[in-house]
């Protein structure tokens, strides 16, 4: 499941991008959990499909992404990296590191993202 939510303490447009497994128990998105089902590549494209949809619904809109674990984090910055010249054509990402946001730049662990039309 993907969602997108608002936070509002930091701006009408500004939204936190959440993903993983639908957790029917506590009915929340459970973005722990581990399938190990060897789909990690169609996940990762079918929540990228998500953001452009999004984002042309919310042209102005900004979204904050961070990996529930440090591993997660840099398994989507691989992400990023692996199609970035799609990306750049269209979004502005930055990294964040170091309590500061920068440009995205390979090869640098950031600890979350924010991504903005261009």
């Amino acid at each position: 499941m993907v969602e997108y939510y608002r936070f509002p303490e930091l701006g009408a447009e500004v939204f936190n991008l959440a993903f993983g497994d639908w957790d029917e128990d506590n009915h929340h998105i459970n973005d722990f959990s581990t399938s190990n089902n060897a789909d990690r590549d169609k996940v990762l494209a079918t929540v990228a499909a998500t953001v452009i949809e999004f984002m042309k619904e919310h042209p102005y809109a900004v979204l904050i992404a961070t990996g529930s674990t440090l591993s997660r984090t840099r398994l989507y910055q691989m992400g990023i990296a692996r199609v970035w010249d799609e990306i750049n054509q269209f979004f502005e990402i930055q990294g964040y590191i170091n309590d500061t946001w920068q440009p995205f730049k390979q090869g640098v662990n950031y600890n979350a993202f924010l991504l903005k039309r261009r």
